[in-house]
């Protein structure tokens, strides 16, 4: 459809226009002609009333049609016809008259300088057909070629007939087309449908329509052809039968239907068709559209035994066309193909390459009928399984529910978790990924999408923007949206889908901010995992809406309106999508969860021994990944060095930094499980239960005490260290190969560092599963160096590091909130926590400052260091993690909090004397003045000049110095 009518130009007398506009309303009624067919555009219409107006707006202004009408008061129509195809040999130009008398009144050589003619009788149809018209006549022969459109050919040379008869088959094509359009999966494949829809190709006389034939006969679904008009410059009574006896020569099988005022010629024409039409009658209009439907390939295929229609079924789509074809009798079977009814519906379908490889079959091709029988099954059943493939995202029907990977709820954005997920989901079957790994089932869980109109809608129904936007207390913002009612359509969409999935579910948020490269706001809205285990429909569902509008209600708590404070946007222009996703896990006696979760990114902040900084890293750990989101105890290494593991850095180090505890979903808590709140929705379980479950097999290697040495089997007695050596070590599933697969792949796709999360479920009895769970861009893109000056002052040297994230100069810091190493106590880090709390707000926005505390900031663990949430430090610029003596954990690269901490582009520094080469100036730290707003455990020192942080983030090193 590369060719539109865009522009219309329409040179009438003002009575003449005024009949056109008053009594035919006929923009109103184009208007509504274009949006009732669906058409994707309606054309402008402009005026002109003379012919001197009509050449001056054709030299100021681009026109894809112009309409002449007879009484033009300064030039005929043929002489100003003339005049512009002579300006402008390419424009078509279309006389319009209201009634067949008034063409008796133009020269008999008219048609050499007017495209066609067509009559107004007061049906607005016809404007939008005389567009189609043009638009099929130029499009057609490259959307053959290239895109393989079919073409219905229409003969008649009569005026009157073809202004009539054309509307009504565009108004027939475009309302089966519709028919297509509203079972379409997405959008995409909605318009894709609508520039599919067949020509219509107007031949007037016997030569035109032999041309188009000639020209387009692999590609026609149908011809519809008057008996008499012209063949040879004359009035022939018998060209139709000519023309349909010459295309049958050609292709027996194309159905054509004739029409004729003289009935008479009824048996002259029963070895070519039995779809003969009266023109007088007063049905035909309806009996073409019969006729078309039954024999074009539009409506549900109905199976006929011979001519007579079959008791049998009817197929309304491809999976019910293979089943009719497999049970059908010989007979049936011979007399649809030999006709060319399955490839003409097939074609009607968009389904041109398959509907080519149906034409193309003769019966000459197979020795029998079940032969021919068993290739068509065999074509349908590849189509079935490359459509599956594909994995579109698709508009939420009821009807594609079982058959659908991923659906959408609404019309508006996905937001930013769910346009990650929709991408890896079409693009691992779109492009083959899946079959790079054909021993693992590689898929993105089942899911649904409810978009970002919902929100608003949810929103605006339930007048819940002023509270949302203006109040900071939790408490009172879940109060409000619990008792707001979501969409009677959402509800239903919802009710349908629960109806298909008997799985778990994770119901997460899809903000429009969220993984974004810049601003993630990762983990800062809620998540809920329910068992979806309840008998009771109803409380199932209530379930999901409960999650839903607590997650609704999350995009305007108190942390993300503190960290979107630090950006440019205003919070009302977070939107919030949801995502209701099957988890990944297996049943264990009422425990669900997956083997291991995984979060790998393809740029490594901390590379160690001769890692390179992109070839990424993973941690993975046992059971659901909150144990990596909270940034607990995991295992951390490079896809490309998996016998690197250096949180293991010493025989005291195994028991010490190895998980010993995971997550999983209690399925027997059926009843509410968010009452409990959003950090209890999970129970957390040792070792030996993940043991007895058979799911340390391939995970756990024994430390030996007697001997002090790892041994990778679990029959030896002693405590389990998280190892993953059988993946890792002995590769009994290509974690390492997938990883770097989706590593390089996402950034080639993303075009910048990425990260994925994944869950892996191994099986014993049937195909391992590696389950796609996100995918979006690092907050780390690429790196302008920062050169370090190396000649600095010792005096003024505050501390310098070789493990630091970031990139660039961060100035003018005067403040630093320190936790004392002399009175620290790791017992008192909740204490500790709330004391930074209050100094953080005391300091403000204005004063930044540098954080530095001894073990992993921002842990759930309060036994690893200092548990703060971000809006308890947002206003640090540079965060130091110390290590000291019994507090000495990885940094927690892969959690939620360290991931907002990059997005805000702070310096980040790591200081571990066993692993790095690091220097604190203690002395230089102490010399600075204590203000009164001092704790216990957390002082709060003021510098006379400011402090400036440097960091280069190609090696990984920074340091921080006194002005």
């Amino acid at each position: 459809m590369l060719y539109r009518v865009h522009e219309i130009l329409l040179i009438s007398s003002p009575y003449d226009s005024y009949i056109l506009e008053q009594d035919g309303s006929l923009t109103e009624q184009i208007l509504t002609e274009y949006i009732g067919m669906n058409l994707s555009y309606a054309p402008r219409l402009w005026n002109a009333s003379t012919a001197g107006d009509a050449i001056s707006m054709l030299e100021t202004r681009t026109f894809d049609l112009i309409i002449i009408m007879l009484r033009i008061s300064d030039m005929s129509p043929i002489k100003l016809s003339a005049k512009i195809k002579k300006a402008y040999p390419n424009k078509p130009i279309i006389l319009l008259v209201f009634d067949e008398s008034e063409l008796k009144l133009l020269p008999k050589n008219y048609s050499n300088t007017i495209d066609n003619v067509f009559i107004w009788s007061g049906n607005a149809g016809v404007f939008p057909a005389i567009m189609k018209y043009i638009e099929d006549k130029e499009n057609v022969a490259r959307d053959t070629t290239h895109a393989d459109v079919r073409s219905i050919i229409i003969v008649e040379d009569t005026p009157r007939y073809y202004s009539s008869i054309l509307p009504t088959l565009y108004k027939i094509i475009l309302y089966h087309t519709q028919q297509l359009i509203s079972n379409s999966l997405n959008d995409s494949q909605k318009l894709l449908h609508l520039r599919k829809r067949p020509k219509i190709l107007l031949a007037q006389t016997y030569e035109e329509a032999v041309n188009y034939f000639d020209e387009y006969q692999n590609n026609i679904l149908g011809i519809i052809s008057d008996i008499r008009f012209p063949k040879d410059n004359r009035k022939d009574k018998r060209a139709g039968i000519k023309f349909s006896e010459y295309v049958h020569s050609k292709d027996e099988a194309i159905p054509i239907i004739l029409q004729t005022t003289d009935m008479e010629v009824a048996d002259d024409i029963t070895h070519i068709t039995e779809l003969l039409l009266n023109k007088n009658s007063s049905t035909l209009y309806y009996d073409l559209r019969d006729f078309i439907i039954k024999n074009f390939g539009f409506g549900d295929f109905i199976f006929k035994n011979g001519s007579k229609e079959s008791d049998f079924k009817i197929a309304k789509n491809l999976e019910e066309l293979l089943d009719g074809i497999t049970n059908i009798s010989s007979e049936s079977l011979i007399y649809h193909a030999s006709r060319n009814h399955f490839s003409n519906w097939l074609a009607a379908r968009g389904e041109f390459e398959l509907a080519n490889e149906f034409r193309k079959l003769k019966n000459s091709h197979f020795d029998n009928t079940q032969d021919r029988r068993t290739y068509h099954i065999s074509l349908l059943e590849k189509a079935l399984k490359n459509s599956k493939k594909k994995f579109k995202l698709i508009q939420f029907k009821d009807e594609v529910l079982q058959n659908s990977n991923f659906l959408r709820i609404g019309k508006g954005s996905l937001g930013g978790k769910a346009r990650g997920l929709a991408f890896l989901n079409e693009k691992i079957y779109q492009q083959n990924i899946v079959d790079k790994f054909p021993k693992i089932n590689l898929r993105v869980p089942r899911t649904a999408v409810i978009s970002t109109d919902y929100f608003d809608i949810f929103m605006d129904g339930n007048n819940l923007w002023e509270i949302a936007l203006n109040n900071y207390d939790n408490d009172i913002i879940i109060d409000h949206f619990m008792k707001a009612r979501l969409s009677k359509k959402v509800i239903k969409s919802l009710k349908l889908f629960l109806n298909t999935i008997d799985t778990p579910l994770a119901i997460r948020s899809s903000g429009l901010l969220e993984d974004s490269q810049y601003q993630p706001l990762a983990g800062m809205y809620s998540t809920f995992m329910l068992p979806n285990s309840s008998s009771s429909e109803k409380e199932r569902l209530s379930q999901v809406c409960e999650a839903i509008k607590r997650i609704y209600a999350s995009t305007f708590f108190k942390a993300p309106k503190t960290l979107l404070s630090q950006f440019i946007q205003r919070h009302d222009e977070e939107k919030m999508a949801i995502i209701i996703m099957e988890m990944i896990g297996k049943d264990h006696n009422g425990k669900f969860y997956p083997t291991f979760s995984g979060v790998a990114q393809s740029y490594n902040y901390y590379p160690v021994s001769h890692m390179k900084r992109k070839q990424g890293v993973c941690s993975v750990a046992l059971g659901l990944g909150k144990t990596i989101a909270d940034g607990e105890k995991s295992l951390r290494f490079s896809p490309y060095y998996p016998d690197i593991l250096s949180q293991y850095y010493s025989s005291g180090s195994l028991l010490e930094n190895s998980q010993n505890n995971f997550y999983a979903l209690n399925l027997k808590d059926g009843k509410n499980p968010m009452t409990k709140g959003e950090q209890k929705n999970l129970s957390l379980y040792n070792l030996n239960r993940a043991e007895k479950d058979g799911e340390l097999k391939y995970l756990a290697s024994v430390l030996d005490p007697e001997d002090n040495l790892l041994r990778d089997s679990l029959l030896s007695k002693g405590p389990r260290v998280l190892t993953f050596s059988g993946i890792l070590k002995y590769n009994q599933f290509p974690l390492n190969k997938i990883l770097k697969y989706f590593l390089e792949y996402g950034e080639q796709a993303l075009g910048c560092p990425i990260e994925i999360e994944f869950a892996v479920n191994l099986n014993n009895n049937s195909q391992d599963e590696f389950s796609l769970l996100q995918i979006k861009p690092m907050t780390i893109s690429s790196f302008n160096r920062s050169i370090i000056n190396k000649n600095i002052d010792s005096d003024k040297l505050l501390c310098k590091s070789d493990i630091v994230l970031g990139e660039g100069v961060i100035e003018n810091i005067s403040h630093i909130i320190y936790v004392d190493i002399e009175t620290f106590d790791i017992s008192k880090s909740k204490i500790i926590a709330h004391q930074i709390e209050s100094l953080n707000k005391y300091l403000g926005p204005k004063k930044p400052y540098v954080l530095v505390g001894p073990g992993r900031w921002g842990s759930s663990d309060p036994w690893l260091g200092i548990p703060t949430s971000w809006d308890q430090i947002n206003n640090a610029k540079v965060i130091i993690e110390l290590g000291i003596e019994g507090v000495e954990p990885d940094p927690s690269f892969g959690s939620h909090f360290f991931q907002n901490l990059t997005s805000l582009h702070l310096g980040y520094f790591t200081f571990n004397k066993k692993k790095t080469q690091t220097d604190i100036n203690w002395k230089l730290l102490s010399s600075f003045k204590i203000l009164s707003k001092s704790t216990d455990y957390v002082k709060l020192l003021k510098l006379n000049k400011p402090m400036c942080c440097v960091i280069d983030g190609t090696s990984g090193k920074g340091i921080i110095t006194i002005s």
